[in-house]
């Protein structure tokens, strides 16, 4: 979807890589690594990222280092773009579908992307929880966001849906972000 938008996979790429982390400062070839891309075609996008504004550099020796500017108008929509489609909603997803025994898991709630507000999370299974807490810490860490998550397991979140429980019947009603199966697949 994104590439429709934008008109090179480069500049999707390196937008994804800046957008997710909007706080690390990268070289020209540690990119080219991390993208498997050519350089020439990593460096001819940074420039143009940079004349938009977008993205700032500065020298450090004999290298150039890109950074995110967060100042640029349009980053929070940009951000907001690059969060749900491919950022922190596929991080949590191969997170969790590391984890044997979860059937279902969505974002639930207001989910909008912006920094520092919490996700909420709805898992549907028998997952090791001790597995499901390391992983959630390390996903806190790495994306700079609080995780809120509940866990149930499958005959008791069937056993709500069907009593009407109307925090189950609010989360179902409102906007949800499948990262494992659909709630309604179970």
């Amino acid at each position: 979807m994104l590439v429709q938008l934008f008109s090179s996979e480069t500049r999707v790429a390196l937008l994804e890589l800046f957008l997710t982390h909007p706080d690390g400062r990268f070289y020209v070839r540690e990119i080219a690594r991390e993208l498997r891309r050519d350089i020439s075609g990593i460096k001819r996008e940074l420039d143009n990222l940079e004349k938009a504004g977008i993205l700032t550099s500065s020298k450090v020796g004999n290298l150039r280092y890109y950074a995110t500017e967060k100042s640029f108008p349009l980053y929070p929509e940009l951000k907001a773009i690059i969060d749900k489609t491919r950022g922190i909603p596929q991080a949590i997803g191969e997170a969790l579908r590391g984890i044997s025994g979860i059937r279902v898991a969505f974002i639930f709630g207001n989910h909008d992307s912006t920094e520092g507000q919490s996700i909420d999370v709805l898992v549907v299974g028998r997952a090791h929880m001790a597995r499901l807490n390391r992983v959630i810490a390390d996903l806190e860490m790495r994306l700079g966001r609080s995780i809120n998550y509940l866990v149930f397991d499958e005959g008791e979140y069937q056993r709500r849906k069907a009593e009407g429980d109307p925090f189950l019947r609010e989360v179902l009603q409102g906007r949800t972000i499948p990262l494992i199966g659909t709630p309604h697949d179970i």
